[in-house]
């Protein structure tokens, strides 16, 4: 607009070769008012210890800000945990009271920490203390991260896990200055560590490289090294389709090695004998004597599956997947016998942090509209205005989720088609209502089986969706009405009445119409509450693209930004139409 003023943006140069490749990313980090204690200038000339005094010679000629470049806790090429990067402002030209005797790095460096304890005595208490850190134990090691640490990486990290001597000191120039300018000061080393990491600790996320803030890196952090620390002994795992093999090494791996993967159940219960390891089974292919087996050889046996919010992508059709069900009692889809999530459900209470991170997540999830597979093409439906609009989603016919099932209203167990019984029903219940069914989308692909023909369809349905995205279909509808289609979660996530005839995870808690009684399931639990226990607790997230562990609020936005990404749905495409001739040709 004409007149107005145009901020400046700030020139960035770096002396140091070894910082020069971060230039980007540090001058996106370093472009704002509020960082670096507030410097004003336009211009910043950044240097590791080795070109500092050249750099502080050029910005007194440049009228620039010099800028020091350390090591922040983490190695700033770190694979697995954030990378971090210590940038600290220093004064030009020096105080008065610190008239150059003899000109010399140090004396620059000191008034820089001089400065930063000053700003932590005028501002009290801090966003983010130490004790949290300590709490935590957060370290390089313990988050199973290789990349190598520079002496400073590990002097920074050792004091913020409380150490170490003054002795151990004598090798890092800058941290035995900070020693010394807190004994002049008259404070602990803490009060300049806590400043230095919350205001001048530049942190990257290893999912996307971009700068992140000191909350979000140790949100980070920490989900890292739980997962490092949660897979202690050595894992086998029997009955996963090879496309799922990258996401369960990806989940299962940790101290106790990466996931090794067998033909045969004999073979996998050697090799956990023989490593003193536990098995990773992968549900539909766990049996009574493969279990039976693995509790008499005390084996622990965990059973795997596809998690509810899995990829852009079906799974059918060689999508990697995100999210893992992970139950040591039996699996989430099977109401014949106890799961985890039923245990959680039950039993667990949440705390007033997690009752707001659960309420965020819904919200997120909502927001972002993500499904399980995120598949289909969107858009608008215009459905009649004058009668009530009811979805039933179909379902593959011999998916273990509808055989170990059980209904009042359908014999799942051996139903030749559970969807041809579910539109029955639903017919039968709402002769009025427009009914539409939306095909399952492994079945409508011709992945797997359960395919109607639109004859037999259209006796009880007056309208076929296909190849549609279900968060369009939610939005459209009143209600829906299912066996126990994931639809019926999504449902419920936005604010639609459900209906259930089986007995899936989310029926039984008091959120949903449950024609099927469900023992067991013995509290009310709020949706929030649902999402939480079923997303955060019960299931591991994975990125799906830097297969890192993650929070699945990470994992909502990694989908969304897939969804838009021309270059992944052309590759899912070419996977699913592969995987179909693969069954075509019996390959």
């Amino acid at each position: 607009m004409i007149g107005q003023k145009v901020p400046r943006r700030r020139r960035f140069k770096i002396l140091d070769p070894g910082f020069k490749g971060m230039r980007l990313s540090l001058e996106q980090a370093i472009d704002n008012e509020t960082f670096m204690g507030g410097a004003k200038s336009s211009n910043i000339i950044a240097a590791g210890p080795g070109y500092l005094a050249e750099a502080i010679r050029l910005a007194e000629r440049k009228n620039a800000q010099p800028v020091l470049l350390l090591d922040g806790p983490t190695p700033i090429n770190a694979k697995r945990v954030p990378a971090s990067l210590l940038v600290l402002p220093l004064p030009l030209p020096l105080p008065q009271n610190e008239v150059l005797v003899s000109y010399t790095v140090e004396l620059h460096v000191k008034s820089a920490l001089n400065k930063v304890l000053a700003k932590s005595s005028s501002m009290g208490a801090v966003p983010f203390d130490l004790a949290r850190w300590r709490a935590l134990g957060l370290s390089c090691e313990q988050a199973g991260e290789k990349e190598n640490r520079g002496s400073g990486a590990r002097v920074f990290g050792t004091l913020l896990a409380g150490g170490p001597s003054k002795k151990q000191l004598q090798g890092d120039w800058f941290w035995l200055l900070a020693t010394q300018v807190c004994e002049e000061a008259g404070c602990e080393i803490d009060v300049l560590l806590e400043r230095l990491l919350v205001d001048f600790t530049i942190w990257f996320s290893p999912y996307t490289g971009e700068p992140i803030g000191l909350k979000d890196a140790v949100l980070i952090y920490e989900t890292v090294q739980r997962h490092w620390q949660s897979n202690q002994s050595p894992s086998h795992c029997y009955g996963a389709q090879y496309w799922n093999h990258p996401s369960i090494s990806a989940t299962f791996s940790g101290q106790g090695g990466q996931v090794t993967f067998h033909e045969t159940q004999d073979e996998t219960i050697s090799a956990a004998l023989q490593s003193n390891g536990k098995i990773l089974s992968w549900a539909g292919r766990t049996d009574l004597t493969f279990e039976k087996d693995c509790r008499e050889k005390n084996i622990p046996l965990f059973r795997i599956e596809d998690g509810f919010l899995r990829s852009v992508g079906l799974g059918a059709g060689l999508a990697r997947g995100a999210m893992l069900a992970v139950d040591d009692l039996g699996i989430y889809y099977d109401p014949s016998r106890p799961s985890r999530l039923e245990a959680l459900l039950n039993e667990y209470d949440l705390s007033d942090h997690e009752q707001d991170r659960a309420t965020a997540l819904t919200d997120l999830i909502r927001t972002a509209r993500v499904s399980k597979y995120n598949f289909g093409k969107s858009r608008h439906y215009d459905f009649p205005e004058n009668k009530q609009k009811l979805l039933v989603p179909g379902q593959v016919a011999d998916d273990a989720a509808i055989r170990k099932s059980k209904s009042a209203t359908i014999a799942c167990a051996t139903t030749p088609n559970v969807n041809l019984d579910l539109l029955k029903l639903a017919r039968k219940r709402n002769p009025d209502a427009y009914l539409i069914f939306k095909p399952h989308p492994d079945v409508e692909t011709g992945l797997r089986k359960g395919k109607l023909s639109r004859e037999d369809a259209l006796n009880y349905a007056d309208e076929i969706a296909e190849e549609a995205d279900i968060i369009d279909l939610l939005d459209a509808v009143d209600i829906v009405e299912t066996f126990s289609s994931l639809s019926g979660f999504e449902a419920l996530l936005r604010d639609k009445k459900v209906v259930v005839h089986g007995a899936p995870f989310y029926a039984g808690w008091g959120l949903s119409e449950d024609l099927t009684e469900i023992e067991g399931r013995q509290r009310n639990r709020t949706l929030p509450e649902l999402v939480y226990l079923a997303l955060v607790q019960y299931a591991r997230t994975i990125d799906p693209v830097t297969l890192l562990p993650c929070t699945p609020e990470f994992l909502v936005t990694r989908l969304t930004s897939q969804r838009k990404d021309r270059r992944h749905l052309i590759t899912t495409t070419v996977k699913r139409h592969a995987s179909w001739l693969g069954r075509k040709l019996g390959i």
